[in-house]
C-alpha cells in the first residue's frame, strides 16, 4: 500500500481518516502522525499481537489463527494450532518475535510455544509449576528473552497464592526459564518504592516487562511505577520512576480486602511497556472515579514517553478504537497500532492496523 504521511486533528483518526496529535516534552514538541491504514484478512476478534523485524504478527484464540504480515499488510504466513491435545496451545495472551524470526506463544496454562516462520509449532515448554493468577487479559507483554533464557511473569511458585497479603514484597517477581532443560529459577525483586511494599491488601495485579539490552523494565497494570533492573548484575533494581499521572485512579490498599466500595468506576490500568535506548514508553488508561464529571466520557488510552535526560512527555492521546499497539520505536521510526476488530462494521473479514509515527513540530 502507498503511505500517506499526513497531520489531521486527533479526533478523526478514530473514523480512520488520519490525526496528529502534540506533547511537549522539555526539550521540543512532537505530532503523532498517521501514515498508513493496513487491511489485512483475517476473521474474528484478535487477543495476542507483535511487531518487530519488519513483519507483524496477530492471534485469535477461539480458531487458533496465527497470521504473519509485513509492512505493508501482505500476508507473509498463516497457522492454526489447535487449543487442546499434544501439539497444543491453550489461550496465549503473550507473544514475541525473536531476532532469527522465530515466535514465542505464552499460553495462560504456562505453555511456552515456539513457532518458526511459517508458524509452525516446533516445540512446547511447560512452566514446572501452575501459575497460581489466571490472567486472562489479552496481549500481555509477559515474556522476554534474555542471553538464551526466558523471563516471565508466572507467580505461585512452592504452591504460594499470589491473592494473599505482601506476596510480591515476600518473593520473586518473575521465572528464568531455561527452555532447553524446562528448569525454572526465581528472578527479580520487588522496587522498594512499589505500593506492593506495604502491609495491605490490594486489587491483584498482572505484570508487564520489556527488555532491551541489559535492562529490564517492570511495571503492575495496576501501579503507575515503572522499574528499570540491571540484568547483567543479576536483575539488580537501579531505579523506579512514577507515570506522573494525577488522573490515574487505584483502588486504595486495604487493611480488610473488601475490593471495589464503589468509589471508582474504572481503574486506571497499564496496557503497553516498551523498552527504548534511553527509557521506554507506556500505554495507559486513566481510570474514572464515581461522581467525576468524567464519568459520561468514553476511556481512551494514552502514550507517554520517557526519557532519562528530559523527562516525561505530555500525554498523547490514542484513538478510541485502538485496542493495542503491536510495538513502539523511537523518533522518527514507524511504529504499529491494531484497531479493534469489535469497532469495525459487521461482517468485514479483516484486521486493520495503523501505521504511525512520532515527528518534531516545526
Amino acid at each position: 500500500m502507498k503511505v500517506k504521511n499526513h497531520l489531521f486533528p486527533i479526533f478523526v483518526i478514530v473514523f480512520f481518516t488520519g490525526a496528529c496529535n502534540t506533547f511537549q516534552s522539555n526539550t521540543a514538541q512532537f505530532d503523532l502522525v498517521f501514515l498508513d491504514t493496513l487491511e489485512i484478512p483475517f476473521a474474528g476478534d484478535i487477543h495476542a499481537g507483535a511487531y518487530a523485524n519488519q513483519t507483524g504478527l496477530i492471534y485469535n484464540y477461539r480458531s487458533g489463527e496465527y497470521l504473519k504480515f509485513d509492512s505493508l499488510g501482505n500476508v507473509l504466513a498463516k497457522n492454526t494450532v489447535p487449543s487442546e491435545g499434544e501439539n497444543s496451545l491453550f489461550y496465549v495472551n503473550g507473544l514475541k518475535i525473536t531476532d532469527n524470526g522465530n515466535i514465542l506463544a505464552k499460553s495462560i496454562r504456562g505453555e511456552i510455544g515456539l513457532l518458526d516462520e511459517q508458524l509452525n509449532l516446533l516445540k512446547k515448554t511447560n512452566m514446572p509449576f501452575q501459575s497460581g493468577s489466571l490472567d486472562l487479559k489479552r496481549n500481555q507483554n509477559a515474556i522476554e528473552i534474555y542471553k538464551d533464557e526466558l523471563l516471565l511473569f508466572h507467580p505461585g511458585r512452592d504452591n504460594k497464592n499470589p491473592y494473599n497479603l505482601g506476596y510480591y514484597r515476600d518473593n520473586y517477581l518473575l521465572e528464568k526459564l531455561n527452555p532447553n532443560t524446562g528448569k525454572a529459577v526465581p528472578f527479580l525483586k520487588l522496587s522498594p518504592e512499589s505500593k506492593y511494599q506495604e502491609n495491605l491488601h490490594f486489587i491483584p495485579p498482572t505484570a508487564l516487562i520489556s527488555v532491551l539490552g541489559n535492562s529490564l523494565y517492570f511495571v503492575f497494570n495496576k501501579e503507575p511505577l515503572i522499574s528499570k533492573y540491571n540484568l547483567e548484575n543479576n536483575g539488580a533494581w537501579q531505579n523506579s520512576v512514577s507515570l506522573d499521572s494525577e488522573g490515574f485512579v487505584e483502588i486504595k490498599g486495604q487493611e480488610i480486602p473488601i475490593g471495589n466500595d464503589g468509589s471508582v468506576l474504572a481503574e486506571g490500568e497499564i496496557t503497553n511497556l516498551f523498552a527504548l535506548k534511553n527509557g521506554f514508553a507506556v500505554v495507559y488508561l486513566d481510570g474514572i472515579l464515581n461522581g467525576s464529571p468524567q464519568r459520561s466520557k468514553l476511556l481512551g488510552k494514552q502514550l507517554k514517553v520517557y526519557n532519562y535526560e528530559t523527562g516525561w512527555s505530555n500525554p498523547i492521546e490514542l484513538p478510541l478504537n485502538i485496542l493495542f499497539l503491536l510495538n513502539f520505536a523511537d523518533e522518527g521510526q514507524s511504529f504499529y497500532a491494531l484497531i479493534n476488530p469489535s469497532t469495525l462494521p459487521k461482517g468485514i473479514q479483516k484486521a486493520k492496523v495503523l501505521k504511525l509515527k512520532l515527528q518534531p513540530k516545526q
